[in-house]
């Protein structure tokens, strides 16, 4: 198990060669690479692939590894309005990740707008299921898998309502039927916003021990459980040894990779080696707790 942060979260102050750098200074060892600004993916193959093989030697020379991707994702409407584009950038991010030398690469579940708690759950997977099967063959291609993440949606109020594989039930459902090279992205803001009343099996113990060997990957990050705030652990209400308990009991063999780059983004450009040591601090406290 390594400890891995996001490289989003520091564009207004430096790119992404420098942010790895400053990652690794950090003591970080492996990372969440965000592909989500989609202009490296149109590049020309002969470019697009330079530029990635390029990153990955960078990222080894600072003595790490990507252990993670995040590919492109869009509010449902646009998405559906930009279908066969999205699904060609999804398909250059999946290379991507090849590239960079990890094996996952976490592919946001489309999320209707009327896929709100336990209404057309089914209908949404037939929509989610002929929207990835467009990828498996990449899948199969350059040896890299989907990982499918627990989401939320909100209402007209702006308050948090579950929404596509919100739950553990859901989420394995989709791993299951789907098949090989799709597994399990546990996000822990989402599960901390989503548990309700109705949705008390929203919690680490019964989704971890749910999803066991599918769950290979983590988004870390705490909140109020009000808004997806993205902070650090320990600044919001997540009880983390619960988290941690959690993992160690299905012998979770994955990293602990943090998703705080909300945090980042309060941290002055002068102080951004002491936001990432912050965040490392927490992150290897919860590691600490884990390898007990």
């Amino acid at each position: 198990m390594e400890i891995g942060v996001q490289t989003i979260g520091y564009g207004k102050f430096i790119d992404e060669w420098q942010a790895v750098k400053h990652i690794s200074k950090a003591g970080f060892t492996v990372l969440d690479y965000s592909l989500e600004d989609a202009a490296y993916l149109k590049l020309p193959m002969k470019d697009f692939k330079k530029h990635f093989e390029d990153m990955r030697k960078h990222i080894q020379e600072h003595g790490m590894t990507t252990g993670q991707t995040h590919t492109p994702f869009y509010p449902y409407t646009k998405h559906m309005q930009n279908y066969d584009e999205v699904l060609e950038l999804q398909k250059r991010a999946l290379i991507a990740t090849a590239l960079l030398g990890s094996k996952y690469a976490v592919v946001h579940p489309l999320k209707p707008k009327d896929r709100v708690f336990d209404k057309y759950t089914e209908e949404t997977f037939e929509l989610n299921k002929a929207y990835y099967n467009k990828l498996v063959p990449i899948l199969a291609e350059y040896n890299v898998n989907i990982c499918i993440e627990n989401l939320y949606t909100t209402d007209e109020d702006k308050n948090v309502i579950p929404s596509t594989c919100s739950t553990g039930e859901e989420l394995a459902m989709y791993i299951d039927r789907m098949g090989d090279r799709f597994y399990a992205c546990l996000d822990t803001g989402h599960v901390n916003l989503v548990q309700r009343e109705g949705y008390e099996h929203v919690n680490f113990k019964h989704m971890t021990s749910l999803l066991g060997e599918r769950l290979k990957i983590v988004h870390i990050h705490d909140n109020d459980k009000k808004t997806d705030l993205h902070y650090a652990p320990y600044l919001g209400t997540i009880d983390w040894n619960e988290f941690t308990d959690s993992l160690k009991a299905i012998r979770y063999e994955g990293n602990l990779s943090l998703e705080s780059f909300t945090f980042m983004n309060k941290i002055n450009r002068d102080n951004i080696d002491e936001g990432l040591k912050m965040m490392y601090m927490a992150a290897r406290r919860l590691y600490e707790r884990f390898m007990r």
